[in-house]
């Protein structure tokens, strides 16, 4: 804990804090892009969801160019159904940003954490793992990485998009008005009786190498069992066993698009609450 002059304004103390960089966020990125994506054909055609277009910008070329803005240096995009597309496509929406990727080739008969095992020799540090198919503010991954806190899981209030997948878990104090955090013990679509629910599933995580690779164990371990699991399921069989933290951010815009109906969500509510944040963020920032 940095020592304080006693005249150091205390305000001034807390902004300071607010300003400096972290020394132990990850550098590295992860993105699940292998999906065959059957309930977004009639909005997308026979392509992978992560090239679907909101306002201009692919899913996937969004997301990674505000990851790289955020300090992320290392991407991986592990892929699947029309792989070939998906490479040649990303590579040219941003040719800037070199990417690495990964090929699923079960991507068929598997889930998403088929998809993230392939990457067990390739990442060996801490890494944000993140899903294909969403749209968010970068508030997201902003507070997520000031956490400080690897083998976190994103959460948001209830955003009644149909189709969520829900956090269960132990809260602890908040840490400001707006955040809370806690402990992970159940992530499913069904309810739990036996814990509380917390929020709803973004898609946005922080593992560990350590809690990464018990993952993949526990997966190479249970399979044919856990072959079509998806990380979510891996990571709540896990949290019995590890310290897996869950941080809510009750108001966040995102959305996960796997139908149709998301799509026409998307459009009509969440990218214009999106625009309003982004302008209020920029009025404050000039105010």
């Amino acid at each position: 804990m940095p020592v304080v002059d006693e005249a150091f304004p205390q305000a001034l103390f807390h902004l300071t804090l607010h300003l400096m960089p972290s020394i132990y966020q990850p550098k590295t990125a992860v993105i699940l892009a292998a999906g065959l994506g059957m309930r977004l054909r009639s909005v997308i055609g026979e392509v992978p969801k992560g090239l679907l277009e909101i306002q201009g910008s692919g899913l996937l070329e969004r997301s990674i160019q505000l990851l790289s803005s955020c300090g992320i240096a290392k991407f991986f995009v592990v892929t699947g159904f029309q792989h070939q597309i998906l490479e040649g496509r990303l590579r040219e929406q941003v040719s800037e940003i070199p990417i690495d990727f990964v090929h699923n080739y079960q991507y068929a008969s598997s889930g998403s954490m088929e998809s993230l095992a392939t990457m067990k020799n390739q990442v060996q540090e801490d890494f944000l793992l993140l899903e294909s198919d969403l749209i968010y503010e970068r508030r997201a991954l902003e507070l997520l990485m000031e956490s400080d806190q690897a083998d976190t899981v994103l959460t948001s209030g209830q955003t009644n998009s149909k189709d969520e997948v829900w956090i269960y878990g132990e809260p602890r104090i908040p840490e400001r008005e707006s955040l809370e955090t806690g402990r992970v013990r159940y992530i499913n679509k069904q309810p739990s009786s036996q814990f509380a629910l917390r929020g709803e599933l973004v898609g946005i995580s922080w593992l560990s190498a350590g809690l990464f690779e018990a993952m993949c164990d526990y997966h190479a371990a249970n399979k044919p069992r856990t072959l079509q699991y998806h990380y979510e399921e891996n990571i709540s069989d896990l949290s019995t066993e590890h310290q897996i933290s869950y941080l809510k951010i009750p108001d966040l815009v995102w959305a996960e698009i796997d139908t149709e109906s998301h799509y026409r969500r998307v459009l009509n509510e969440v990218c214009p609450r999106l625009l309003n944040r982004e302008r209020s963020k920029v009025g404050a920032e000039f105010a």
